[in-house]
């Protein structure tokens, strides 16, 4: 190759590699590897935050130590205590001031309260309403006003479903009640679409009565606990003396009295029956007429 031909050649490399570097630099301005950069780094800044979110919902943050969430807090047992005890007393009557100053001052009340007294004993019965926590202090009291403890039971019965159960189903008929109230006032147009919403609102109306007299009746019995308490003095046998005996003449007069009161009630039960007496008379007096017609003919 002689010079002139090899330094065309080498001109003609030179411009060429201009040419693609300034290509290259064109492509680059024109943003599509920027482009495609952005992409990528959106493409994969989405994943990241996918991924976040993904963490933060696995890591929900705990509630503080000591409390707790709804569905893990316990339910309210509701729990109706009934008590019975029976006690001997130096003095009943000291016993019975004791004893009802406890209850006033716990906030309850004697329900029921009877009293006997017998040649060996003096016997007061009471029945006590206080409330379910006051009920434990009275049975430990018992012991400082009793010489003697004959038995004390405590007993409980758990209510818990059942009061649940009621508030429940007193909510779905109040819901019921509600929704025909609404129709009434607002959808019935008819006569006939009136009077049968009013008759559903009655009956339910009703049915809800009973259930909150059902729901009260719990809530007493929860609310206040039932004390039955026997307390008894003993006393000293007096003898009432000998048992008077009554002689022969005695029952005699008393047979006389009463067969006496008999003929007067008998005499007067035949004048009280007096119509009767003469139309039976009658009516024998014609029927024998006529059978003795007949036998002489």
């Amino acid at each position: 190759m002689s010079a002139k031909n090899f330094l065309c050649t080498c001109v003609l490399a030179l411009f060429l590699f201009a040419c693609g570097h300034d290509s290259l630099n064109e492509y680059a301005s024109e943003g599509v590897p920027s482009a495609t950069m952005s992409a990528e780094k959106s493409y994969y800044g989405d994943d990241e935050e996918i991924e976040m979110d993904a963490s933060r919902t696995a890591e929900a943050p705990l509630p503080p130590s000591g409390q707790d969430t709804e569905t893990d807090k316990p339910r309210q047992q509701r729990i109706i205590y009934t008590a019975a005890a029976r006690a001997r007393v130096e003095s009943l009557d000291t016993a019975m001031a004791r004893i009802t100053s406890l209850i006033t001052r716990n906030g309850g009340y004697i329900s029921n309260q009877h009293r006997t007294n017998s040649t060996y004993e003096h016997t007061a019965q009471l029945t006590i309403r206080l409330p379910a926590g006051a009920l434990d202090g009275a049975m430990k009291f018992l012991p400082e006003i009793a010489t003697e403890i004959d038995y004390q039971n405590l007993d409980s019965r758990d209510v818990t479903a059942q009061w649940l159960d009621l508030e429940s189903r007193l909510q779905t008929k109040r819901d019921v009640r509600d929704r025909y109230i609404d129709i009434l006032r607002n959808r019935a147009q008819k006569v006939e679409d009136i009077l049968n919403a009013e008759e559903k609102i009655r009956v339910i109306t009703e049915e809800i009565e009973a259930k909150e007299g059902q729901l009260r009746y719990l809530r007493d019995q929860v609310s206040l606990s039932t004390l039955t308490l026997e307390l008894y003095e003993t006393v000293e046998y007096r003898n009432t003396g000998p048992t008077v005996t009554r002689g022969f003449f005695s029952k005699l007069t008393d047979s006389l009295a009463f067969g006496w009161g008999m003929i007067q009630e008998i005499v007067l039960g035949l004048v009280a029956i007096w119509p009767l007496l003469i139309l039976g008379a009658g009516v024998f007096f014609v029927v024998k007429r006529w059978r003795s017609k007949r036998s002489g003919k």
